[in-house]
């Protein structure tokens, strides 16, 4: 078995002995008691799923066709899973932005001035929830926590690592919930909701349109998994908050990718940078794994289009 192979099962094996409630709350804020419960609710439901995905594995083989009621039970599980997953991961990235824009806020008042800033925002949470007197306990302290620098940065970097899984869950939900492509309201997704079983494990999987030919195959046993990697200690390659904005400017190479030049603080520059969501370096022209520059060291970017010969390969 060669290098790579080993350290690709080693990682499977990895993350499926995290379960999923475990990696959920390895992120910030799950220390809230009812972001808490629904990481646990998923978590259960999952178990239960996947030895319902065996099942309808091995009845497939025995049968040698496609048992139809076990395969619809299976199919309507699985994408009830997939909703009560998207609105808890959007649940907890609302939260997490709405705090980051706090503490910047916070951060950016005179050290005199917070004291006095702190005691009108604890008295806005205070009315924002349905039960003023338990804002104390089950939402203020965030808040307050917010205000070390520390914490948001921490928050930060959870928000950023959890983007692609998140967006490949978003654009799913959409073709599933709304029949409609993401990102293109009033259009018709194909086939939504039908999916196949996978003969791997026994998930359901689909095929979901993203824009002209590109195609996303996505099982529940897929997204399941992804969410357990982020109990890892992963460090993404994340592109500095200096130069998102810029970025956002830029024409996509592809859905929710972008390709740019990079210019690093020595005067190197590095083309054909592919990066997901304006946040994460996805890939290089030429490369395979190693980065050959530190994110933290960009200086500039510059779109970097295909040019004729890439685009008619």
């Amino acid at each position: 078995m060669s290098r790579n192979r080993t350290k690709k099962t080693r990682a499977v094996e990895n993350h499926r002995a995290v379960g999923l409630a475990q990696a959920l709350q390895s992120l910030p804020l799950f220390t809230d008691t009812y972001l808490n419960m629904q990481a646990i609710n998923l978590d259960l439901i999952d178990q239960f799923i996947e030895d319902q995905e065996t099942r309808l594995l091995h009845e497939y083989f025995e049968k040698e066709r496609t048992p139809l009621p076990s395969t619809m039970f299976v199919s309507a599980l699985c994408q009830l899973w997939i909703f009560g997953l998207y609105e808890l991961l959007r649940t907890w990235r609302q939260r997490g932005k709405d705090l980051l824009r706090w503490s910047k806020e916070l951060h950016a008042l005179p050290e005199g001035d917070r004291p006095a800033r702190l005691l009108a925002k604890r008295r806005e949470i205070e009315k924002r929830a349905a039960d003023p007197e338990g804002a104390e306990v089950f939402h203020w302290p965030v808040y307050e926590a917010a205000a070390d620098p520390a914490f948001g940065e921490t928050l930060r970097k959870a928000l950023d690592r959890s983007e692609r899984l998140f967006r490949r869950i978003e654009a799913f939900r959409v073709t599933l919930a709304k029949h409609e492509m993401p990102g293109v309201p009033g259009s018709f997704a194909m086939a939504p909701g039908y999916g196949r079983i996978d003969m791997t494990d026994g998930s359901i999987y689909w095929q979901v349109v993203l824009r002209g030919n590109e195609v996303d195959i996505v099982s529940r046993r897929t997204l399941a998994d992804e969410c357990k990697r982020l109990a890892l200690d992963r460090r993404p390659a994340i592109i500095p908050e200096r130069v998102r904005d810029q970025m956002k400017r830029y024409p996509d190479d592809s859905y929710g990718i972008k390709r740019i030049a990079v210019t690093v603080d020595d005067g190197i520059e590095h083309p054909g940078v592919y990066v997901a969501w304006c946040k994460e370096i996805v890939g290089i022209d030429g490369m395979d794994d190693a980065l050959p520059f530190d994110p933290d060291r960009i200086a500039s970017i510059r779109p970097d289009p295909r040019d004729k010969h890439d685009a008619d390969v």
